[in-house]
This record gives C-alpha cells, sequence and structure tokens, in this order.
C-alpha cells in the first residue's frame, strides 16, 4: 500500500466517525448547534451589504486625485506642431542640402573668418 492509499482510507474512516456522531448526537447539542448557526445566518446576512465598505473620506479623496491627474496630464501633453516654424525652414534647406558638404572641409577657415581679430 502506497502513501496515497493508506491516506484515502484513514480519511475515509475519520469521515464515517464523524458522521456517526453527528447522527447520535443528543437533544440539548442539536438545539445549541441550531442556535448558532442561525445566530451565525443572521451576522452574515447584515454582512452582505457592507461586504466592500469604504470610508467616504477614501472615495473623495480618490476622486480629487484622479481629477488632478487629469488636469496635470492635459496641461503637460501639448498637441503635436503642424510644420516647422519658418525662421527655421531657411535653416533646415541649408543643412539637408547636398551642395554644402564640402563648407564642413574649411572650418579653420571659417572659425578664423567669426574670431573678432580675424587676422589684423
Amino acid at each position: 500500500m502506497n502513501g496515497d492509499q493508506s491516506e484515502k482510507l484513514f480519511l475515509e474512516h475519520v469521515r464515517k466517525g464523524l458522521d456517526d456522531d453527528a447522527e447520535n448526537l443528543d437533544h440539548d447539542v442539536l438545539l445549541r448547534l441550531r442556535k448558532a448557526r442561525k445566530a451565525a445566518l443572521e451576522v452574515a446576512g447584515k454582512r452582505v451589504g457592507r461586504r466592500f465598505f469604504i470610508p467616504k473620506w477614501v472615495t473623495a479623496g480618490g476622486l480629487a486625485t484622479a481629477i488632478m491627474m487629469a488636469v496635470a496630464v492635459s496641461f503637460w501633453h501639448k498637441s503635436p506642431q503642424e510644420g516647422i516654424p519658418a525662421h527655421q525652414a531657411e535653416d533646415v534647406e541649408i543643412l539637408t542640402a547636398q551642395d554644402n558638404l564640402d563648407i564642413s572641409k574649411d572650418l579653420d577657415f571659417y572659425r578664423w573668418l567669426a574670431a573678432p581679430n580675424n587676422g589684423r
């Protein structure tokens, strides 16, 4: 016999013993059990409406937090710009043009030209 079979036999034996004892209870014990059951059912019936009791201040605080988050997100989120502003369009054309690649070869000359003394 392995462990599972012996455990099943043990549980059957215990269940049968408890069932036999429950059938042979005297009248006073049955009355007390019925009263206890009735009281437990009455208490459980009263708690059904208050199962998920949440204080009003928690609900109000949660609502206020949600509203503040919505306002913050609406201020934070900006609509995307429709295009490149006019003063930057010329810069973009210069940067994207293929003709001006040779300018980067003479950067030292342009730095010298932009210097305040420029060789004087």
